[in-house]
């Protein structure tokens, strides 16, 4: 089987410079949550036919190496859908298979509804397979015509007599062509309507004429069915996603607290008796264990991997990666490519960037951690810093700090540079220099107290 994407609309509503199908939809792009589904499928030969903003659509296809599958054409000028897939008739030339037709702006669609619609195509052997949905208010969408439970064909809605417009069975704009049975019917369209268009759905009043055979498969959530055209249908898109993989979630035993100031996207697995609090954005490849609580208010982006037994609070995480019964915050900031081992505590207003941390180790207060290895059963003190960065040369360089090993409040560490195991950090120390195993540095000024010296300086009056 292979796939077209109608992805030409030019999105004049949503007032953007940015090609409508390149806008987000949580954490990834309307057209990649419909190429990720035919990824998903095994279809792995695709044609989008694009017209305004092409070069936008061919870009990211090809930063995000998805050039070689899915191949797009131009469509110039726009026509409607059955103009689109017009365009593609010289690429399939004699194909034999099936073709799977869905839009680019349809973010919500869901990999079981395409897979139940591929399945019901061959099962049923059909020509043509819709997919429908009904619902309670159908304004905007085409209407399903049937006689006797026969699909004998579609009507736009802008073409709907009074009638028509009262069935609530609606088309869903995805369908499943055996190609060569249809090929003919698309050469011949024409734009016999309202809007002076190629209407894609007049295919289905060709199918019925010649005799071939057609049939729907139902969408169980009318919400998938929910295309994007303007700001606030972006808005929703974003929230029903969220809510359809919040609804997975709940049923596979996450509690989540408040499921409307949480936002999941659909590639999110979370293990059973996990809490997750209010106000909590996980968006990404992320895994989470078992018994974990996460939030309120943290935010975990990209590709992270969390233990069991986990507690997060207000706080940042970033491709990373969460050993078992780790605590973390309130207002920690983990970066990209940081590794924490089990039992590790990283505490408040504390940054840890490209580091690896080794077990029952704490971070706890005001540090920040860059670059750097720190081995186990360790203990960093508020404020130190790990200097990683030369901001002259534009160089970073790494910090190593082994097991055992107490680092004092306000100690900067200026890398590169080895601290031993079993050692301690004097506080206010600047360590530039490498520390033997079980040594104690201390860089730092010896104190002197000049004794009167404000009150004779600035004629204080002490008052007694």
């Amino acid at each position: 089987m292979k796939a077209i994407i109608l992805a030409a609309g030019q999105g004049k509503r949503m007032k953007t410079g940015l090609a409508k199908v390149l806008h987000q939809v949580l954490d990834k792009p309307m057209l990649r949550h419909i190429i990720d589904n035919l990824i998903d499928l095994k279809i792995n030969e695709a044609y989008i036919i694009v017209g305004h903003n092409q070069e936008q659509i061919v870009n990211y296809l090809n930063d995000n190496k998805l050039d070689q599958n899915f191949k797009t054409i131009v469509q110039d000028p726009p026509l409607g859908s059955g103009h689109a897939l017009m365009q593609a008739i010289d690429h399939l030339n004699d194909y034999p298979g099936d073709v799977l037709v869905l839009n680019g702006d349809m973010p919500l669609i869901q990999f079981e509804t395409l897979s139940n619609l591929v399945k019901t195509h061959n099962s049923c052997c059909n020509d043509i397979t819709i997919l429908t949905a009904s619902l309670p208010n159908p304004t905007g969408f085409g209407r399903i015509i049937r006689d006797n439970d026969n699909i004998i064909g579609i009507i736009e809605e802008k073409d709907a007599t009074g009638d028509q417009k009262n069935i609530q069975e609606i088309n869903v704009g995805i369908y499943c062509f055996k190609w060569a049975s249809i090929k003919n019917g698309l050469k011949n369209l024409q734009p016999n309507n309202a809007q002076g268009e190629y209407y894609l759905t007049d295919l289905i009043k060709y199918a019925y004429a010649n005799k071939l055979k057609i049939s729907s498969c139902s969408l169980s959530d009318f919400k998938e069915a929910s295309g994007v055209n303007s700001r606030a249908e972006l808005a929703l898109a974003n929230r029903h996603l969220s809510d359809i993989n919040i609804a997975r979630l709940l049923d596979s035993g996450v509690t989540i607290i408040d499921p409307k100031s949480t936002w999941i996207s659909s590639n999110v697995k979370i293990g059973i008796d996990t809490i997750i609090m209010p106000n909590t954005y996980i968006l990404g490849d992320v895994n989470i264990g078992g018994n974990c609580i996460i939030g309120p208010d943290s935010n975990i982006t990209g590709v992270v991997n969390i233990g069991d037994n986990v507690e997060i609070k207000s706080s940042y995480l970033n491709n990373c990666n969460i050993g078992d019964a780790c605590k973390i915050g309130p207002f920690a900031n983990i970066r990209f490519n940081t590794i924490l081992s089990p039992n590790v505590k990283i505490g408040n207003f504390v940054e840890i960037k490209a580091s690896s941390i080794a077990t029952h180790t704490n971070v706890s207060h005001l540090s920040y951690i860059g670059d750097t290895t720190i081995g186990k059963y360790s203990n960093v003190g508020a404020g130190t810093i790990t200097a990683n960065y030369n901001h002259m040369s534009k160089e970073k360089f790494k910090t190593v700090i082994g097991s055992n090993v107490a680092i004092g409040s306000n100690c900067v560490l200026v890398a590169p540079v080895t601290v031993g195991d079993n050692t301690i950090l004097a506080a206010g120390s600047v360590i530039t220099k490498m520390v033997p195993d079980c040594a104690l540095a201390i860089a730092r000024g010896k104190q002197t107290n000049k004794e009167n010296y404000v009150k004779e300086k600035y004629a204080v009056k002490v008052e007694k």
